[in-house]
């Protein structure tokens, strides 16, 4: 079963890499930004802090219990990329940015990303985890006023996962 998933990622990452590189998707061609939500809250907690908060895009944050937290986040009006350091002060208890590094997206890149990101706003279930006691993650999703928040204990899996890796795969390319 393990072999079946390694075998899917390994073919969704190709066929986007593919997209990507073609260029099939062009400027006119983007694709709308999340046309179906589902699960939007209503009244949850964004912890997202406000300073890294895209207006329309995705903030994927991930850490474990030593006060690092690792955040990627894509602003799809900025056409933008940015990868967050942070720490947690432990006398005020308030969480603070180490390091950050902003890249451009072309319209390509933003393109295989919205498309992975209307389906985490389309499915109406919550994303599935990996459970570990050493780590934590969050997936919150922005379109002005309306959000989604996906979180837990443990390793991101499915879609949330799947747009994790594109957005890591991109980064690599092009944070060298």
């Amino acid at each position: 079963m393990q072999a079946g998933k390694q075998t899917r990622k390994f073919f969704l990452a190709l066929a986007y890499a593919l997209c990507v590189t073609s260029g099939i998707a062009r400027a006119a061609d983007l694709p709308a930004y999340a046309p179906f939500r589902e699960r939007i809250c209503t009244d949850c907690n964004i912890t997202v802090p406000a300073a890294m908060r895209p207006q329309r895009g995705v903030v994927i944050s991930q850490g474990s219990f030593n006060m690092v937290g690792y955040w990627s986040a894509v602003d799809i009006d900025q056409l933008t990329m940015t990868r967050f350091i942070t720490q947690i002060n432990q006398q005020s208890h308030q969480l603070y940015v180490v390091q950050s590094r902003v890249v451009q997206l072309s319209e390509e890149d933003l393109a295989g990303l919205i498309t992975l990101m209307n389906q985490v706003w389309r499915s109406p279930d919550a994303l599935p985890v990996q459970r570990t006691a050493d780590a934590v993650w969050g997936l919150d999703l922005f379109d002005g006023a309306a959000a989604r928040k996906e979180y837990g204990m443990g390793v991101i899996q499915g879609q949330g996962a799947e747009l994790n890796q594109a957005i890591d795969v991109i980064w690599r390319r092009l944070a060298r």
